[in-house]
């Protein structure tokens, strides 16, 4: 054989090794950007119910929500009450004990997906991997049955127990101590949620308080021009000795100069982050649903004694400017308290529910009652307004 011939064929075979090549890898990385793009996509679902606004962008490959520091550890976890795929309730208290992991997954997000096969490896005794998921339920039990799962999976139709958590992507997670508090930060990716299984629950900060009623600390009063309230006044604020119209209850959780939180409200010409909160009748409002109309934001709670003060206002704000303002309550507190509440006072405006205190760390204070004038393109045109006087001053 002539050696040209020779030269030829391994050239081929060199040119079909180097094109097989690059293709395995053309694949592999097409494979990853299916990945990344349904992980992207769940994201800006869990967002748009969240945040919002920066879901709403798609800014960046982030992880949404990856600059909240999510609960602060030593703080009681939320409850919840879901059925796991067999069929049984869990609640929190049903894991008291022994310090678990509470994990947030989705059928919907590729990096869940690829995790899927190291949980059926994780040992039967040991630490307790818990995972609250979004998506189809028979998807779960397939998932479950072919990667061995023997982990408790519970399944719920929105992001409610995700967003009481603050955690703002999947997969993510925390470490709850055997007395149910946060016993880590907030763990987003695969890898720091599996992490937690092998980790010492951390201690909460000497700077952690635990709150009670509406959030109110003894002295962490924010006062708006007026007196704060005296150590007669009950925790709503609303006591013998309190200002009813000039005080919000505060909610503290880290001494402020260890946190990066905005704590005193976003400040005017911000613009205002999206949410979508779904109201007292079950139908679903988001913010941007609202723009070319200024919107009065309201924040109130069901224990607030100032907030009671400023409902009358309120209404008579929202019956007078109906045509050129909104007014939209984002409320704390019981369902049907909220429902009783709103009846009481014939609100006009739509009253919508925070599971937590989620939207209000968006907008930096966890205060009631406080407000924020948002323009017609969705500006903050003011500074944060905090007690009735100052509420109903805005408009």
């Amino acid at each position: 054989m002539h050696a040209w011939l020779i030269a030829a064929l391994v050239v081929s075979w060199v040119l079909v090794f180097g094109l097989a090549v690059a293709l395995i890898a053309l694949i592999k990385q097409h494979g990853e950007l299916i990945m990344y793009q349904h992980d992207l996509d769940h994201r800006l679902e869990v967002g748009s119910f969240i945040e919002g606004k920066r879901a709403e962008r798609g800014e960046g490959a982030e992880p949404e929500g990856a600059e909240m520091r999510g609960l602060p550890v030593g703080a009681p976890a939320p409850d919840f009450a879901l059925k796991t795929l067999e069929g049984a309730e869990r609640t929190l208290a049903d894991y008291r004990g022994e310090p678990f992991v509470l994990a947030f997954f989705s059928d919907g997000c590729g990096y869940c997906k690829a995790m899927a096969p190291t949980i059926g490896e994780l040992p039967e005794k040991g630490r307790q991997l818990v995972l609250v998921s979004h998506g189809n339920e028979e998807a779960h039990k397939k998932m479950a049955a072919e990667n061995g799962w023997h982990s408790d999976v519970m399944v719920e139709p929105e992001y409610d127990v995700m967003s009481a958590y603050m955690a703002m992507g999947t997969p993510s997670g925390y470490l709850i101590d055997g007395e149910g508090r946060i016993a880590s930060e907030v763990a987003l990716g695969a890898d720091p949620v599996l992490d937690l299984l092998k980790a010492k629950p951390m201690e909460p900060d000497e700077t952690e308080t635990e709150a009670s009623g509406n959030g109110h600390v003894p002295g962490s009063e924010m006062v708006f021009g007026t007196p704060a309230p005296s150590e007669t006044a009950d925790e709503t604020g609303s006591g013998p000795q309190a200002s009813a119209t000039g005080t919000a209850t505060a909610l503290k959780t880290r001494d402020v100069a260890e946190s990066n939180l905005v704590r005193d409200g976003l400040p005017a010409g911000t613009e205002a982050p999206n949410f979508v909160l779904q109201d007292l009748d079950g139908k679903t409002h988001a913010l941007v649903d609202y723009r070319g109309k200024r919107v009065l934001l309201v924040f109130s709670d069901t224990n607030c004694g100032p907030c009671e003060a400023v409902s009358p206002g309120l209404v008579e704000l929202a019956e007078k400017n109906r045509k050129k303002l909104q007014v939209l309550m984002i409320s704390r507190g019981d369902e049907e308290d909220n429902k009783r509440k709103a009846e009481a006072f014939g609100f006009p405006f739509p009253v919508l529910r925070q599971r937590s205190w989620e939207i209000s760390k968006l907008y930096g204070m966890f205060a009631t009652p406080i407000a924020f004038l948002i323009d017609e393109n969705g500006i903050i045109e003011k500074d944060v307004a905090g007690g009735p006087e100052a509420i109903l001053d805005l408009v």
